[in-house]
């Protein structure tokens, strides 16, 4: 009578469980992010525009103080030296929010989005480390961007530019750059919702530039002063200026409300990504 043999699996071969870390995750996504040629183009374009648009600006705002004739009554209008330098910032806005949508559709579209959550199975983690990503390389490349355009915009306008010194100067550098950020992580949001490229760069692009000029037509009496106070793109008008403008909110009170904006987007965002199958 022959003994049975009962198979064993060797230790070598017993399973492993492996977790993915917070900084492993965050260390794919910097490498994904970098590595995306769109993205390193589209950061590239960013770039250009906020530093050339801001210089050419600048160049044509010292041609026009210069003629004799056009000059001394642009002059006594009063002039803003850094709005002229942080021009290109502001046309800036679409093109971080395209490197948001890409971070995240773009998964989606080549099938990489399977490969992401297959090896990290919290898809808010994935999330959360996409944002964080995106966050601190926009921060770092604009904020290095703004610097320039009005360091060089302010050279180009000589005499009559502006000095870092000078009151709400600091202020509207900083805002630029937080809000370059802000509209980064919203196109990240609208990526994560509609899964599509094309799509959430139109839906961005409609937000951040075309809703502003149809809320324009509503009237008072329909609310149209406050719609468009607190609208998205228009609520964090007056943290990126020098000189305030009455029409909109507070420097303070709208970074609360595109705050509040960014960070809707997000949570539906989120929401979407955990509840809808790959």
């Amino acid at each position: 009578m022959s003994t049975p043999v009962v198979d064993r699996p060797s230790p070598q071969y017993r399973p492993v469980e492996h977790r993915v870390s917070a900084a492993g995750l965050l260390r794919a996504e910097w490498i994904k992010f970098w590595s995306v040629r769109s993205v390193a183009w589209t950061m590239v374009a960013a770039v250009v525009a906020i530093v050339g648009l801001g210089v050419l600006l600048s160049w044509a705002l010292r041609d026009v103080l210069a003629d004799p004739q056009a000059g001394p009554a642009v002059a006594a209008q009063g002039v803003d030296a850094t709005a002229a330098s942080l021009q290109g910032a502001q046309m800036a806005w679409l093109i971080v929010a395209a490197v948001g949508v890409i971070v995240v559709a773009g998964e989606y579209s080549t099938g990489m989005v399977r490969t992401s959550f297959t090896t990290a199975p919290r898809r808010l983690g994935v999330l959360a480390a996409k944002a964080a990503v995106l966050a601190v390389s926009v921060l770092v490349v604009t904020g290095v961007s703004v610097l320039a355009a009005f360091l060089l915009g302010q050279a180009v306008l000589g005499e009559r530019g502006a000095s870092l010194g000078d009151d709400g100067v600091a202020r509207a550098l900083v805002g630029n750059v937080l809000v370059l950020v802000g509209f980064a992580l919203a196109g990240l949001a609208v990526g994560a919702l509609m899964r599509n490229t094309a799509g959430a760069v139109c839906t961005v692009l409609a937000a951040i530039f075309v809703v502003p000029l149809l809320l324009m037509a509503v009237p008072e009496s329909w609310g149209g002063d406050t719609l468009r106070e607190y609208w998205f793109s228009n609520a964090p008008t007056n943290l990126t200026t020098v000189s305030e403008v009455p029409s909109y909110l507070d420097a303070w009170a709208g970074t609360g409300v595109f705050a509040a904006w960014v960070l809707v987007l997000l949570a539906l965002g989120a929401l979407v990504l955990k509840r809808r199958d790959v």
